[in-house]
This record gives structure tokens, sequence and C-alpha cells, in this order.
């Protein structure tokens, strides 16, 4: 049951993101169930130092809320305007249910068959507006959202399968990643990258899909540059990549559409400019409290508390307070690039990154604490954890050994 729970949660976002929430009350009867039902696990004591900072910041991220929720009552704002608004920060306090009664591969088979029904969900979307009007809107007057034919933060499923997919061919990691063949993960890397990319058309996704070409070569070069030798999928790559550049650049105006996309000259950057003055301007130490609309009485819907600049619409809401859910996705970048770069665990340290992906898109759309992605966050910590433990410690879930 914790399986179907955890794919609910994922797969019902595609419907509605407000759907998932019954694959929340799925997954807390699950966990409940299976940690009451199972024989005694191991206790905090197994949990130390740097472990330790990750395992207690979601309780942290909860407390926040509450401050939250209260300043908000306090301040006279609707009731179901503090308790609608960031309500994803109450769902951290499930880590330690997720943590206790699920299993790092069961977490990763879930999202993997909600990765190919959004696969499915993002061709069909493409199929379908081509077929009809031909194509998305006027690239050059509104950037690449022109070319868009369907938005879904469930595309974002896709990105730690395509990073995986970038090791197996670039760097030959093909001992960890589970694919027997190029020709496999070529399949896998066009599907998946497909999704992310021409569906959506965000800048985004863009931005995710080239970051992760840009880290890939990094590791790549430095290891070569270690070793004094290059891999032949690496050159090969490097050529292909370098070569759809050159063409892109001679014989298209991608370049130029992309750089419209990212300028003061696009409609909805223009906007995400003003709020964040409008934003910026209230801040304060102790936040205005969920819920909460501007002083100024600027807003972006009837409700007055919602807007697209998450990060920093949280610091007007919460002010100092914050600081925990900053500081837990800090932690989980720095232990997924310290995997990736600097140590052996390059593997999971792209799992850890690909599912954190999602803070890229999260900057300029309320997307941030939709329960799937807090759940992408439960599932790059419990990593973490698991890959700071000694070798051979048990994963809690499913029993299996941590590499």
């Amino acid at each position: 049951m914790i399986f179907l729970s955890l794919f609910l949660i994922f797969i019902l976002s595609i419907v509605d993101g407000r759907y998932s929430y019954l694959g929340v009350a799925l997954f807390i009867v699950a966990a409940v169930a299976k940690i009451f039902l199972s024989s005694p696990g191991v206790g905090l004591k197994k949990i130390g130092g740097a472990q330790f900072v990750v395992f207690i910041l979601p309780l942290f991220v909860f407390l926040s809320w509450c401050y939250g929720v209260l300043v908000g009552l306090s301040n006279g704002v609707n009731v179901s305007y503090v308790f609608s608004n960031f309500a994803g920060l109450a769902l951290y306090i499930l880590f330690y249910f997720f943590y206790y009664a699920v299993g790092v591969d069961v977490s990763k088979k879930a999202l993997f068959f909600s990765a190919i029904c959004s696969c499915a969900f993002g061709i069909y979307s493409v199929f379908v507006a081509f077929a009809s009007v031909g194509g998305g809107g006027e690239a050059d007057q509104v950037g690449l959202s022109g070319f868009r034919t369907l938005y879904s933060v469930t595309f974002l499923y896709v990105v730690p399968f395509l990073f995986v997919c970038l090791l197996r061919l670039f760097l030959q990691d093909k001992g960890q990643v589970g694919l027997s063949s190029d020709l496999k993960t070529c399949i896998c890397l066009l599907l998946f990258g497909f999704t992310l990319v021409v569906p959506a058309m965000s800048k985004g996704f863009i931005l995710i899909f080239i970051l992760m070409f840009v880290l890939v070569f990094m590791k790549g070069y430095a290891l070569a540059l270690r070793s004094l030798v290059i891999g032949k999928n690496l050159l090969v790559m490097t050529f292909l990549v370098a070569l759809a550049g050159i063409m892109l650049l001679l014989f298209t105006d991608f370049f130029n559409v992309l750089l419209f996309s990212f300028s003061s000259g696009e409609g909805s950057n223009s906007i995400r400019s003003e709020q964040f003055d409008y934003l910026v301007s209230e801040w304060s130490f102790s936040g205005a409290g969920l819920g909460s609309s501007l002083m100024s009485g600027y807003q972006r819907d009837e409700t007055g508390y919602g807007f697209e600049l998450t990060y920093i619409n949280l610091v007007n809401k919460l002010g100092f307070f914050s600081f925990p859910l900053f500081a837990s996705y800090c932690v989980t970048l720095f232990f997924g690039f310290k995997f990736f770069f600097f140590e052996d665990k390059r593997v999971s340290g792209a799992w850890i990154l690909g599912l954190m992906a999602f803070l890229i898109p999260g900057a300029g759309n309320p997307l941030l604490l939709a329960p799937v992605f807090v759940f992408m966050h439960f599932i790059a910590m419990t990593l973490v954890i698991r890959e700071l433990s000694p070798r051979g410690e048990v994963d809690r879930g499913n029993g299996e050994a941590s590499r």
C-alpha cells in the first residue's frame, strides 16, 4: 500500500495537484500501519553528525509553518487563507513517517512509473496540439512560451532519470545505473528529454536540461584530466552537442528566442520584477504571517497572498522563520554536489540533484511546496542520510543495503 500511496501522490497531480492530497491521506494510513505492525526499527541513536542535521531540519520546517499560522491568525487573516497558503510546509512532519516506512527503491519505482505516465501525457499533448493547430503560438512575440503546447509540473518527474541516462552515456556508469545498453539509454534519454523540454517550453525546464549537460561535462572532463584519458562516448557526445549548438545558431532563431525569454522585455519576467519590488519592500524579521496580503494592496489573485516569486514570498510571510526550509534545501543540494563531484557516489549525487531540480522553476512559479515536490525532497533527504551511513547499514524501508 506504501507504493500505491506514493504512486497516487505523483500520478494524481497530472490531473490536478489538489487531488494528490488523497494520496497523502492514504500514505499516512499506510505508513502508520507499517510502522506499528513492523518490528521495532533502528532508533535515533543510529543517526549522528551530518545525518542528524538532515534528519532534524524537516521538524523545524513544520514548526515554521506553525509559527506562520499563529502570526496569520493573530493578524486577523481569513482562516481558509492561512491554512491554504504554503500548506506544503505542514507536510514536512510526514518526513519521519516516510523515513521509517518507505524504502528508497520503492520511492524510485513509484516515481519511475509516474514519470512514464507523464511522458505519455506530454507526447499526447504535443501530438494533439500539432494535429489540430500546427503548434503553439508566435515565439517572436512571447518567447519560448510561444512554442508551448502544455505546461505541467509533472514533467519534472523525468529529471532524475534523465540525469542518470546522461551519466550512463557520457561517463559509462553501467554497473550502478541499471541500463544494459547504449541503445536503451539513448531511447530513454530521447523520451525523457523530449518530455522535459518540448511540451512545456518552460525557461526553468530548459535551464534544468542545460545544467544537467553542464554538470555531466564538468564531471567527465574532470575525470579525464585526472586519468589523462577521455572516454569515447564523452568525446562523441561533446562533438554532437557542439554540432547541434552550431546548427541552432546558424540556421534557426532559437538563441534569440531563448535570450528574449530571459530578458526583462518578456511579459512574465516584467511581472515578476514588479512583484519583487513590492514583496521585498514589505519584508520584516517576523514576517507578515501565512495568508496575509501586501499592505500596498498589490496582488496577483483574489486571495491576495499568492505570488509567482515563491522564495521572496516565503520570506515575506515567515521572515527569519523561513530559514529552516532554505537550510534544508541547501543541505540537500550540498551533499548532492559533494557526492557527484568529490566522492565515488556520482549516481546517488545525480539522483539527489535531479530530485531537487524543482527548485529552479520553483523560483518563479508557485509550485515549490506542492505535495509531489515535498515528497521528492523526502526521497532526496533519505538518500543523503543513507549515503552518509556506514557501508552495509540497512535501508530501513525495504531492507536493502546502502551502496
